[in-house]
């Protein structure tokens, strides 16, 4: 069995005028962190939505594994179960509690028994460190606990690729740290994963691989330290440079997010 996991061939996408993706193709492997950083508007977004199909793309093939994702005749409720996604904005249901988001997937999707499912969930909320929590509704959480509550409710279904769109963005500076904490702790576990983030630590201490795109192109790809300290486009180095100045001064990526 192959040990690629995710790969996306030539994928396109336009809106109206705009072409969004140019032709984006990688592969991640089992295990692997890929961190993709790059400006506004540049399809960084489009390109994970498109991934699972939530935005149909143009153009392209995309695999998980041996099942084309984008094949005709796909089974896509089977595809993303095996896809974690975690948004910028939680997406949680604030009429259910912390334990309830948690199992939801589990109970509907995996028609797991509710003993099974409780027992699941709590054992993520364990793992992001929110067992103490799982009464509690998303109004009663910090913002930090609420994306903690997505990514448990992601983990619960035991993916093979877990997708991550800034999920730091919509958090104040103080609240970033216990999320990153998270993710850093799923890498160390082993965990497939494809980030859109500009959070420098994040990227040098858990990706295998950067990503730089640009007007929808992937312009520069590697290891996080040969792009950081050797980056061969001098667009991704005065892109990097931004973001390191940024991040070692303790603001926050506005233009360029």
């Amino acid at each position: 069995m192959s040990d690629v996991v995710l790969r996306v061939e030539d994928l396109h996408k336009r809106y109206g005028r705009e072409e969004v993706l140019r032709g984006v193709s990688f592969t991640v492997r089992r295990g692997e962190v890929k961190v993709i950083l790059g400006p506004s508007g540049t399809g960084k977004s489009t390109l994970l939505r498109c991934i699972t199909r939530l935005t149909e793309p143009d153009r392209g093939r995309v695999w998980l594994e041996d099942v084309e994702v984008t094949g005709r005749g796909v089974d896509l409720n089977r595809v993303r179960a095996s896809i974690g996604f975690v948004f910028q904005d939680f997406n949680l249901f604030t009429h259910l509690t912390a334990l309830d988001n948690v199992r939801i997937g589990l109970l509907k999707v995996k028609k797991l028994p509710k003993d099974r499912a409780t027992r699941i969930a709590m054992e993520q909320l364990e793992r992001v460190g929110l067992a103490h929590k799982a009464a509690a509704y998303p109004a009663e959480l910090s913002g930090g606990q609420q994306q903690r509550v997505a990514i448990a409710r992601a983990l619960a279904m035991q993916p093979k690729l877990m997708l991550f769109d800034e999920p730091t963005s919509a958090l104040d500076p103080e609240l970033t740290g216990e999320v990153l904490d998270v993710m850093t702790q799923l890498a160390r576990d082993g965990m497939t994963m494809v980030v859109v983030s500009h959070e420098v630590g994040f990227a040098r201490a858990a990706a295998d691989e950067l990503i730089f795109m640009e007007g929808g192109r992937i312009v520069e790809q590697g290891p996080p330290e040969a792009l950081f300290t050797r980056p061969q486009h001098p667009r991704t180095a005065q892109f990097l440079k931004k973001i390191t100045a940024l991040y070692e001064g303790g603001g926050a990526l506005k233009d360029e997010r």
